[in-house]
């Protein structure tokens, strides 16, 4: 996790150039070449609109790498079914699940007994999963809640709540851009350089601290039952 955290910390950086350069293009000049550029309200409303391109970049991807962390984690461990907790034990079983589809039951015998006694017998094999990518343009408070409380990581200080949150926002403008809802003039047309800094202070604050929690979770290995520890 600390690469991830490390990674992240340097788009962070980027986003808050970015951000300087913004606050400091209202009613900008330019002298190129002799010709006099002047950065007219459309194009401030279009740079204040890729801000949130960038931010909602910075916390998906960031969120995605850091599933796929515990995941490696997990796997590098070299962990058998029976040592890992039951959310982990549960990812795993639904990536198993298709095996059990059409199979074929001895005769005389149930299928789902016949399941249950298969599913009793890999206590001894080896977890390997893999992180579904289900965060394309939808990552909230309650997708990020959602996606940590499958692998095990619940923690009340983790709000769900997605109300006014910034998140949203960024998604939410994010896909308005993404899917020509709105142009990149309209699209921050209304939303004033204060606003956009507390939109991005507070989400850059947010992702930090989940990263944190999962930092702390890989860390210690929750992953593992305790008496497997």
């Amino acid at each position: 996790m600390e690469l991830v955290i490390s990674e992240y910390e340097k788009k962070v950086e980027e986003i808050n150039e970015y951000f300087c350069f913004i606050e400091k293009t209202t009613h900008l000049r330019l002298n190129i070449n002799e010709d006099m550029i002047e950065v007219t309200q459309t194009v401030f409303n279009t740079l204040k609109s890729s801000l949130f391109l960038l931010l909602y970049n910075l916390i998906e991807a960031s969120f995605r790498k850091s599933l796929e962390k515990i995941c490696y984690q997990i796997k590098q461990d070299n962990l058998k079914y029976k040592e890992v907790i039951p959310a982990i034990k549960k990812l795993w079983i639904e990536k198993k699940y298709k095996n059990f589809e059409n199979i074929k039951t001895p005769q005389n015998v149930q299928k789902s007994e016949y399941i249950m006694q298969t599913i009793d017998s890999i206590t001894e094999d080896i977890v390997k999963i893999t992180s579904k990518n289900e965060l394309s343009g939808n990552v909230t408070p309650s997708v990020i809640k959602k996606s940590v409380n499958k692998y095990g990581l619940v923690s009340e200080d983790i709000s769900e709540e997605d109300d006014n949150h910034p998140l949203c926002t960024i998604k939410d403008r994010r896909n308005w851009l993404a899917h020509g809802n709105q142009s990149f003039n309209e699209c921050s047309r209304d939303t004033t350089i204060e606003e956009l800094k507390i939109i991005k202070n507070e989400s850059i604050e947010y992702m930090r601290f989940i990263l944190e929690h999962i930092k702390d979770f890989t860390y210690n290995k929750k992953y593992k039952l305790e008496e497997s520890l």
